[in-house]
């Protein structure tokens, strides 16, 4: 297929795009006036209609031959929604048929089972700021350029497609394919042309291309286009990547919402896209009712900007809000403790302050304190509170450790004055006697906790007596723990939430392969981890080696940081940059003195005319992703139990550029290479 045939099918597909969601926004309206029909003439007030979804083609699908579990058809779409015309039927993606045709999943019945036999050959889409603008073909059989003739129905051609023509793509059988690197000969793949949209400025260095590497885990989909698609300039917010979900994060997404599941990743091995799919396919409306959430889905992350990050892909995912809850674990816990919002991530200064024993004493508080309440009735907080204190004077049948007693003694007197230190370091003391005295648990229907390495064990305990009625899904990375007050094994996790599989294990799924930063920008992080734990492929084989630049005085050293920022800034373009340092102040000072202008919607966001970029400290980077990243003075990270988590994070928020500025010495075995 040629260049102006290939330009013909996107903009047909694309009308067939436009078409399918302006469909869909009228069903809503249809729905909201009959509705409103319905309640004329009477006092009550017309409840709203569900949003329409936001309606996107995910991708297409070629039979051998006519079906008639599909009306005779030979071809459907896979989509955002049901819908169906005259013309043609798009299938949800969260339906069977789309699972065992699409996604190439075993299909669960025996009339689906013959239908994905009769797969000819699979077409899946990719976009760009929201329109339909390249595609991949992959056949399953023989390969041909009539896998979708053409319908008879005109549709329009898609406006400003002269200006971008779709970038060429390799038609790759999903069945045969193996290894994936750009270097071997024997690939079927080829590495996507330069393009628009590609980061690679006229100062740019030339891609470096390491050695051939055996790509574990299952063959890839749509390999040509996934490669396409993450080396584009990238949005401040997440959004949804359905098209090109690979088969093991599709298995872990769509799991049976009782079913509980640990996925261990290193950085951008999609574990918040499998987060935020794994919402959606959980409140799918085509659920069976042994499978149906009864309640919402908890989404929890670890920062403020994890939460406006993913709400957006949340929000094009599932069309009613109300359904879900996106929430930051400092929020959550504010909210239990009943403190003013902060967002900060919990201070510890000793272990103390957020261990499993202190939770157990809350328990014995509560109750003694129940006990000495009227029937039925819970205690409130400060009288679980005082009882805390009280073990003191009465400690339990097997005493008190002496640190234990040294630890109650420095509480102060009352629960007010608890509270009002609003110290971040009591914030898990105080939300765990908040959730025992809770009068009324939330009871979500599933928990899916992001970055799930940071909580710490009393954190852990106040999330299990939420009352969830279903199955977790916890994703995380032990490499990035931020402190050794946190849990260092998965199992612990487990055997706290009674998840455990047959064996009496945490049920752990390692996820191997990267998708967000370059072979090479995870080859100079790796250098942080322990030799056993740098196993990691990346699909993004050709990028650039970092630039780690030596400031030989330290008053330079911010002025070259910004500089460096400056730069990725005009390679990026509409991409995104981020400055990660743990002296924010200093850099907000100089920016200004620069004619940056500090954003008032964002106040990590600085501006300068068209350019943009974000200054966080390393706790707020967690969870997010960038084009470019600037990381500053690595030996201010602080470490963790002899490792450098926070600084391994900081290093591969980047995507496809990284610059690392310093003046003291970089940390021990991180070399420039």
């Amino acid at each position: 297929m040629n260049e102006q045939e290939r330009s013909r099918v996107v903009a047909d597909e694309a009308a067939t795009e436009r078409d399918y969601s302006k469909a869909l926004e009228q069903k809503t309206k249809e729905a909201q006036r009959l509705v409103n029909e319905s309640l004329n003439n009477t006092w009550t007030t017309a409840p709203s209609v569900e949003s329409p979804m936001n309606g996107e083609l995910v991708g297409r699908v070629a039979l051998d031959s006519p079906s008639e579990d599909i009306d005779g058809a030979s071809e459907f779409y896979v989509g955002t929604a049901k819908h169906e015309t005259a013309d043609y039927q798009v299938f949800n993606w969260t339906a069977s048929i789309a699972a065992c045709t699409f996604y190439g999943q075993p299909a669960d019945r025996e009339n689906l089972q013959v239908m994905s036999e009769l797969v000819a050959g699979v077409r899946v889409f990719g976009h760009r700021n929201g329109e339909l603008s390249d595609f991949e073909d992959a056949f399953l059989g023989a390969e041909t350029d009539d896998l979708f003739p053409k319908r008879v129905l005109q549709i329009p051609r898609a406006p400003g497609f002269a200006s971008r023509p779709p970038i060429a793509s390799t038609p790759v059988d999903f069945a045969t394919q193996d290894d994936i690197t750009p270097s071997s000969s024997k690939s079927p793949v080829e590495v996507a042309p330069e393009t628009p949209d590609t980061l690679h400025g006229e100062d740019s260095q030339p891609p470096t291309v390491l050695p051939p590497t055996k790509m574990p885990g299952p063959a890839l989909r749509a390999p040509g286009l996934l490669r396409r698609e993450l080396a584009a300039p990238k949005k401040a917010a997440m959004s949804a990547v359905l098209a090109t979900l690979q088969v093991d994060q599709y298995e872990a997404i769509t799991k049976n919402g009782t079913t509980s599941q640990i996925l261990q990743g290193h950085p951008g091995t999609g574990k918040t896209i499998i987060a935020a799919h794994r919402a959606a396919y959980l409140l799918r409306d085509e659920a069976p009712d042994d499978e149906r959430i009864r309640s919402h889905v908890l989404v929890i992350g670890p920062t403020n900007e994890y939460v406006d990050h993913i709400r957006t892909a949340l929000s094009g995912l599932i069309d009613d809000d109300r359904r879900y809850e996106v929430t930051s674990i400092p929020t959550l816990l504010e909210q239990l403790s009943e403190l003013p919002p902060s967002t900060v991530p919990t201070q510890t200064l000793t272990y103390q302050d957020v261990d499993l024993e202190l939770a157990k004493l809350v328990d014995l508080a509560y109750s003694r304190s129940r006990s000495n309440s009227e029937l039925g009735e819970r205690p409130d907080r400060a009288t679980i509170y005082a009882e805390l204190v009280w073990l003191l004077q009465d400690p339990p049948d097997d005493g008190l450790n002496p640190e234990w007693v040294t630890y109650l003694r420095s509480l102060p007197g009352t629960y007010d004055e608890l509270q009002r230190q609003k110290t971040f370091r009591h914030r898990g003391l105080l939300a765990y006697i908040g959730i025992r005295a809770e009068r009324q648990p939330r009871y979500p229907g599933h928990i899916i906790i992001d970055e799930a390495q940071d909580l710490h064990p009393i954190e852990w305990e106040v999330l299990g007596r939420l009352g969830n009625s279903g199955g977790w899904t916890i994703l995380g990375d032990l490499n990035q723990r931020r402190t050794d007050h946190t849990f260092s094994s998965w199992d612990r996790v487990a055997t706290l939430l009674a998840i455990e599989d047959e064996n009496g294990h945490a049920p752990v799924q390692n996820l191997q392969r990267g998708y967000r930063s370059t072979a090479q920008i995870i080859h100079f992080a790796n250098q942080l981890l322990p030799r056993e734990d740098r196993i990691l492929y990346s699909l993004q084989q050709d990028g650039e080696r970092p630039t780690v630049t030596r400031i030989p005085a330290a008053g330079e050293l911010i002025g070259a940081a910004i500089g460096a920022a400056e730069d990725l800034c005009a390679r990026v373009g509409e991409g995104s940059v981020a400055v990660i340092t743990t002296d924010a102040l200093a850099f907000s000072r100089a920016l200004q003195k620069r004619g940056w202008l500090l954003d008032n919607a964002d106040t990590y966001v600085w501006r300068k005319g068209d350019r943009r970029l974000r200054l966080l400290p390393p706790e707020r980077a967690r969870g997010l992703e960038f084009d470019g990243v600037v990381v500053v003075e690595p030996a201010d990270f602080p470490e963790n139990a002899g490792r450098l988590g926070v600084l391994y994070t900081a290093l591969t928020r980047a995507n496809r550029l990284l610059t690392v500025i310093y003046h003291r010495a970089l940390p021990k075995g991180l070399k420039a290479r």
